[in-house]
């Protein structure tokens, strides 16, 4: 009679499993719509088997029903793994080509025709105004407008440069925000895993909503850093980011933000236990490195890390002229040249050191940085056209003097043999220069001792130097000398008869056509000024399209990959409604099961008494 009773336990079994399939499965139709959703599995087994005896065939057996063996998340951890990689290093490339998107606005510059740029119209405008002012130079006129042309493009530039460096600023304020972000999803994902774990502890039921949940959290996470994760025994998930625990069992490794020295207001991603940095960018980012991944390197590659200027572009020195011996008179004089050759040759040799180091330097710490090298590009172009143009209106020479303790010593002061005066007998003065550093004078008046030992007064040049951003003729420390926009006569193109000075006009004109620069100190070419600006706006141009093919690569990739993955973890309504049908059937096969022996028991028992 027990065994006969416990045949009910068969179709109960049976209705309890078919009863929690049919609400998985109503639960998957539920859910179908959205993304971050995985698809939910019904694994049904034999509960257990009860020996009756043995025949010569084998072990006679009852079964007790079904029960549910697991209800699992139909996921593949290798598509995982491979969408959050590949839509990291999409975000790396989508953030660096939306910033150089963006900059193309502050030159005025539409890529696909690098002849149209509006900063190119201040440089046209400029020159014309030097050729205009070639043709009449002690014409009020033509001396207005070249001062003229000169405020609109130093007051243009001004304008780009601070463009760029608030846009570094907001980038700044993303790399706060997506710090934070990071940090949250960390926590959010450490939740998780505490709350998997207590649903899952007693082996009873599957934590798969929460595990949806963290699947997602994962997924934004693999967006905005270089992750990795492995998940443990416990069900738990431990996550790496960068190569180092972002979530472990116990606890969430924060990231926090440092400034990145004390005179910059550039801040970096750290971890906040120790105050290491988060990335190591002793290595360009590249895919062949695969440190490619995530928006937030993507940001910081994008802004650099110090604000830079000319001065952070290495110039290659210039190697010496090898004497050629029919140049020379007699044997003595060559031999000489010769000597000196190689005294130049061997100093060459050594500064060409000292440039290939900080060529590496420049190849690793500012080309890729995109905002940081494209100011110092722009930068050393501005500089170069200020300059130059100062040091026709106001040359200097060389002069051999002797410092405190006795020693010779090289300064440049105004060359006066050369220098032109303003127009008119109230105006006779030299050295009026057109663009001025803010607070430091081109020249200061000073008694110098001579190599010979006699002292005279000259206008001594105040020399630019490089970690003295006051000294600097760079954007930021840039004006119009008031004074000559207040009186144009000024303008040193006069000689003291009065009479202009055709060559310095002539320079003015010559000056852009002269070779210029290189670009960066990998670049072969030399241009002049609007080569140089051409060159500058192309190479930048070039990059963007370079990182928006990479992007809409990784793009289809990252889709590729979703789609596989969502062929495995997406709900199939109709798959599901024949589910449906099935457990349904099953149910109801079930129920008939437990009334066919409800009736079979209450026969037995009418019939037996």
């Amino acid at each position: 009679m027990a065994g006969t009773m416990g045949t009910f336990y068969v179709g109960v079994t049976g209705m309890q499993s078919h009863q929690y399939a049919l609400n998985t499965t109503a639960h998957n139709i539920t859910n179908a719509g959205r993304d971050t959703y995985s698809r939910q599995q019904v694994l049904l087994s034999d509960l257990a088997y009860v020996k009756l005896g043995t025949t010569y065939t084998g072990p006679n057996q009852s079964g007790l029903g079904t029960h549910i063996q697991d209800v699992r998340l139909v996921r593949d951890t290798f598509l995982d793994t491979a969408y959050r990689e590949e839509f990291g290093r999409e975000e790396f490339y989508q953030t660096k080509y939306d910033v150089i998107d963006e900059l193309q606005n502050y030159f005025g510059e539409e890529f696909d025709d690098t002849n149209n740029s509006s900063f190119r119209k201040y440089m046209k405008n400029l020159w014309t105004a030097a050729e205009e002012l070639q043709k009449e130079s002690n014409s009020i006129v033509t001396r207005s407008s070249y001062i003229a042309s000169a405020v609109s493009f130093v007051e243009q530039a001004t304008q780009i440069y601070d463009h760029l460096t608030n846009f570094q600023m907001k980038l700044n304020s993303q790399i706060v925000d997506q710090v934070d972000r990071i940090n949250e999803l960390a926590q959010t994902i450490y939740d998780l895993n505490y709350q998997i774990t207590m649903v899952e502890a007693a082996g009873i039921e599957s934590a798969n909503d929460y595990r949806d949940q963290r699947d997602a959290a994962l997924d934004e996470l693999g967006g905005l850093v270089s992750i990795s994760y492995q998940e443990n025994n416990t069900g738990q998930v431990d996550v790496y980011a960068e190569h180092r625990t972002l979530v472990s069992m116990d606890r969430v490794y924060e990231i926090t933000t440092m400034q990145v020295s004390d005179s910059c207001e550039f801040l970096k991603p750290i971890w906040k236990d120790d105050q290491a940095d988060l990335f190591n960018l002793r290595t360009v980012p590249n895919s062949d490195n695969g440190n490619d991944v995530g928006s937030l390197k993507g940001i910081i590659m994008s802004r650099g890390n110090w604000i830079t200027n000319y001065t952070d572009i290495p110039i290659a020195p210039k190697m010496p002229a090898k004497p050629i011996r029919s140049a020379y008179a007699t044997d003595e004089e060559y031999q000489d040249a010769m000597t000196n050759y190689q005294t130049d040759y061997q100093q060459y040799q050594k500064d060409y050191e000292v440039f290939s180091k900080e060529r590496d330097a420049y190849n690793t710490y500012l080309e890729p940085y995109t905002v940081s090298n494209i100011v110092a590009q722009f930068d050393q172009l501005i500089h170069g056209v200020i300059t130059r143009i100062n040091d026709i209106l106001c040359p200097n020479k060389e002069l051999t003097v002797l410092d405190e303790n006795g020693n010779e010593t090289t300064i440049h002061v105004l060359d006066e043999e050369k220098a032109g005066y303003g127009m008119g007998a109230n105006n006779r003065v030299q050295g009026t220069e057109l663009f001025l550093r803010m607070n430091v004078p081109r020249y200061v008046e000073q008694e110098v001792t001579l190599a010979d030992g006699s002292k005279q007064t000259y206008q001594v040049y105040n020399e630019e130097y490089a970690d003295d951003f006051l000294t600097l003729y760079t954007l930021g420390n840039l004006e119009i000398n008031d004074e000559l926009i207040r009186n144009p006569s000024l303008l040193p193109l006069t000689n003291l008869q009065q009479e202009e000075l055709q060559d310095v006009a002539d320079q003015l004109i010559k000056v852009w056509e002269e070779d210029f620069a290189t670009l960066g100190p990998d670049s072969l070419v030399t241009n002049n000024f609007m080569g140089y600006y051409k060159e500058f706006v192309a190479d930048f141009a070039n990059k963007g399209k370079t990182y928006n093919g990479i992007a809409e690569s990784q793009n289809q990739a990252v889709q590729e990959i979703n789609n596989q993955r969502q062929t495995v973890v997406g709900v199939s309504t109709d798959e599901e409604l024949s589910n449906l049908i099935r457990f349904q059937q099953g149910y109801n096969a079930s129920s008939r099961y437990f009334t066919v022996v409800s009736e079979m028991i209450e026969h037995l028992i009418n019939k037996l008494g």
